[in-house]
């Protein structure tokens, strides 16, 4: 698609990926304006390279502040959604994730908007056990898990819009790593919370990892090459936790073993961890559904994204590097053999 937007709105855009979209626009597209709707008390550190763009504070639950941040915009990014996989209120998720995407995609189609990328997730076609790799034709699996559902239904909803007449693109994201994980997101906590216990503990299961920068190209690749009303899965290669966490402690000179843990070993700690959350309010390591999904694994084939919109990985050692720098030069990792090895390697953190 030849286009060269006008003025643009990321919703989302101080977030994780989200903030990695804006950055490429700002490279891409230097004469385009470039808009962020944020929450009004979000952490907007990740926009701090940025005074020139537009922040406008909001919430994509409400309608009015939706048609606001969408009016004389030629171009929407909806990012903004919430991405956990346990929360004091569950029921969150279908306010923010479904029925904020409704309010974006209306407000885009009443405004004329000419394109919209939509960020879904790769659980709308992952979970379809750990021998088959999924793509976009595979059937939902991740019943289970109220966040899968959220996005199943939002994905569902952009479809919809598709079919009425809006243009927009869907993109899928496996799990992002690498640096500005603010959050950080339960992928970057698998990175974090390695160094919170005595032992390494993982379970039996493969997931697809993508670097967040090049899961952001994959959203302005779609803006770019898409197709209206198709699905593209953003991914890189498959690894399992194992592995992933071996990379990540040999990156930091550190020996020591990884547990692997088949999902019935795993189940009783995740029940006592959720357990602790209720009283505490605060999210658990683990939880029972999360353990159920190591079951289905994130096994996909990103094939279509790099066939027809051209996206290339970068190799997990970078992004998993990457991530680890900024953990540690963030306060996220404060582990004293991390800090002192990632103060050596850059001799500034």
């Amino acid at each position: 698609m030849n286009i060269q937007p006008q003025q643009i709105l990321v919703t989302g855009g101080a977030g994780f990926i989200g903030a990695q979209v804006v950055r490429i626009l700002r490279s891409r597209y230097p004469a385009a304006k470039v808009r962020v709707l944020h929450l009004p008390k979000e952490n907007l550190q990740n926009l701090a390279d940025f005074p020139e763009v537009e922040r406008m504070a909001g919430d994509v639950t409400r309608a009015d502040d939706v048609a606001l941040a969408v009016s004389g915009c030629d171009v929407v990014f909806h990012l903004a959604a919430i991405y956990a996989f346990w929360l004091p209120d569950m029921s969150v998720m279908q306010r923010v994730n479904v029925e904020g995407t409704r309010n974006v995609l209306e407000a885009s189609l009443r405004a004329g908007v000419r394109r919209v990328v939509y960020t879904s997730s790769a659980v709308c076609f992952a979970g379809q056990g750990l021998d088959v790799r999924s793509n976009e034709d595979s059937p939902f699996s991740m019943q289970i898990s109220p966040y899968a559902v959220s996005k199943h239904d939002s994905h569902l909803v952009a479809e919809d819009y598709a079919r009425r007449g809006l243009d927009v693109v869907i993109v899928c994201p496996v799990a992002p790593m690498g640096p500005g994980d603010v959050g950080p997101t339960p992928t970057g906590r698998m990175i974090t919370d390695i160094f919170a216990y005595p032992i390494a503990l993982a379970a039996k299961s493969e997931m697809n990892i993508i670097d967040v920068r090049d899961c952001a190209m994959g959203h302005v690749l779609a803006l770019e090459k898409g197709r209206t009303g198709e699905s593209y899965l953003l991914g890189g290669e498959n690894f399992t936790y194992a592995d992933m966490l071996r990379r990540v402690l040999r990156l930091c000179g550190i020996r020591q073993r990884i547990i692997e843990l088949p999902v019935a070993g795993l189940k009783p700690l995740a029940h006592l961890m959720l357990l602790a959350a209720k009283i505490t309010s605060k999210a658990p390591m683990l939880t029972p559904t999360e353990v159920e999904l190591t079951r289905l694994g994130l096994v996909c084939d990103a094939a279509k994204a790099r066939r027809e919109l051209g996206l290339t990985v970068r190799p997990l050692e970078e992004s998993l590097h990457d991530a680890l720098v900024w953990f540690v030069a963030n306060g996220r990792i404060t582990d004293a053999r991390v800090v002192a090895h990632f103060q050596a390697e850059t001799g500034e953190l």
